[in-house]
């Protein structure tokens, strides 16, 4: 049956793809297109054992194991788990291989695994598993943890294709998915070239800490479109190529990468730089906390502001502003994933960048102190994380003037630095192009093939 349910999907976006309108094909993508680079991503890496099934045929080959390959036919259903340094192969409760890698090539492209029960979002508060399907070859062994990694290999664009619907959502407007098709390839290339997310038998992570990838199941005719329209064009500054970042919502103002990844940045590049996300700069200087405060409770005419834009996307609407609220017993418990400093009495940002994200905090409590940054581990004191380090804090007090409970109330989803994907979509929706779009966001970039 799901074989038979695959295959009516598989016709169903045939049948799409024949009735979408052909892309639009910008004059720059014409142009010689560069060679087209493969990408290793790690899909799996926490579970220790998966149950999947073939639709088409597979050659499987384990270079130290006796035998050393066997055919898998279309429709098997399998199971990989880890067994000491061995990754097992079984199918029908019976044993087919045993060794420390085990190497899945498909008989064609169509060739699909369906895996069941892949985590994504793992350590935030959207956490989940779901089913999801992979074509190209497939390579699976047992890393550092004693745990499966299990990584596919796909050409560029046909990666893309599996980012692009998970990174900012299918039904978004054709000027920002041509704008995020190219920031993501982006990320890759200089992902690629310099190893920034590599790790053992992989290029690239699957999930948010480097760029989600949803497998085949996610591609969608408009964002197949989008990067086909856009194939091989990449930001450039002064005629090299730079990492695309991006975020989900800024708050209404970006941040300079510095004060994110201190390691990441050189000398205050402009297209890694922190601005308003509006055509004129605000009176505010968010890095002082009173700005910052009324900022956050301003309804400023943002292009992520949902109170203010209309269409804005669904999903991203309660991420301009956000508040969550903790007890003392709750906050003592986040504040000692890094340090037991008993109940907290403070939470003070002691240095913030230009968007009011904090780059260094200070938590004191009644058994010491600890300072912590930059952005990311911030947000990671508490669990799930913080939408973004853009926040202050209120506390509600006993009558000896101890918090009882912690407000926190901040703006954003993310980092912050590069593209606000919510506010890309505003300005499609509004009439700018991608390269408007680009500009905007990565000021003084150019876009150009690889």
């Amino acid at each position: 049956m799901r074989l038979f349910a695959l295959v009516l999907t598989t016709i169903a976006a045939v049948a799409l793809t024949a009735c979408a309108p052909p892309p639009t094909i910008d004059p720059v993508a014409e142009a010689t297109e560069p060679e087209e680079p493969m990408v290793r991503i790690r899909i799996i890496y926490t579970l220790d054992a998966i149950d999947a099934w073939t639709a088409g045929a597979y050659t499987v080959s384990a270079a130290e194991a006796s035998p050393a390959g066997m055919d898998l036919p279309d429709g098997s259903e399998i199971s990989l788990a880890v067994d000491g340094d061995n990754v097992v192969l079984a199918a029908g409760g019976n044993e087919l291989l045993r060794a420390p890698q085990i190497d899945f090539d498909p008989e064609d492209d169509a060739t699909m695994m369906h895996i069941e029960a892949v985590p994504y979002g793992i350590g935030w508060w959207w956490e989940g598993v779901e089913d999801r399907s992979y074509i190209g070859p497939i390579r699976s062994f047992v890393n550092d943890q004693g745990l499966l990694d299990v990584v596919v290999t796909l050409p560029l664009e046909e990666y893309l294709r599996g980012v692009i619907p998970q990174e900012i959502g299918a039904d978004s407007p054709e000027e920002a998915l041509k704008a995020q098709a190219i920031a993501a390839r982006s990320d890759t290339i200089i992902a690629l070239r310099t190893g920034k997310y590599e790790g053992p038998g992989y290029d690239i992570c699957a999930d948010v800490e480097c760029q989600v990838y949803g497998g085949a199941g996610k591609h969608a005719p408009g964002t197949d479109a989008a990067i086909e329209a856009t194939r091989g064009l990449v930001l450039t500054y002064q005629g090299e190529p730079f990492s695309g970042f991006y975020a989900s919502n800024c708050g209404g103002h970006s941040e300079d990468i510095q004060n994110v990844w201190p390691t990441r940045s050189a000398n205050g590049e402009p297209y890694w730089s922190g601005y308003f996300d509006a055509p004129e700069p605000f009176d505010y200087d968010l890095r002082n906390e009173d700005d910052l405060r009324r900022w956050l409770e301003a309804n400023p005419d943002v292009y992520c502001n949902p109170a203010v834009h209309d269409p804005y996307p669904q999903w991203a609407a309660q991420n301009f502003r956000w508040e969550r609220e903790f007890t003392a017993e709750e906050m003592a418990e986040h504040a000692a994933s890094q340090q037991d400093i008993g109940r907290v009495l403070s939470i003070e940002a002691v240095e913030r960048g230009v968007s009011g994200r904090a780059h260094l905090v200070r938590f004191t409590g009644e058994d010491g102190e600890f300072e912590i940054g930059p952005e990311l581990p911030i947000r990671q004191v508490w669990t799930p994380p913080l939408r973004s380090a853009a926040f202050v804090v209120d506390t509600e007090d006993d009558p000896d003037g101890v918090p009882e409970r912690f407000i926190i109330s901040g703006g954003g989803w993310g980092h912050g630095v590069g593209m606000c994907q919510t506010g890309a979509i505003v300005r499609a929706y509004q009439g700018q192009d991608y390269r408007q779009i680009l500009s905007a966001y990565y000021r003084e970039s150019d876009v150009a093939h690889y």
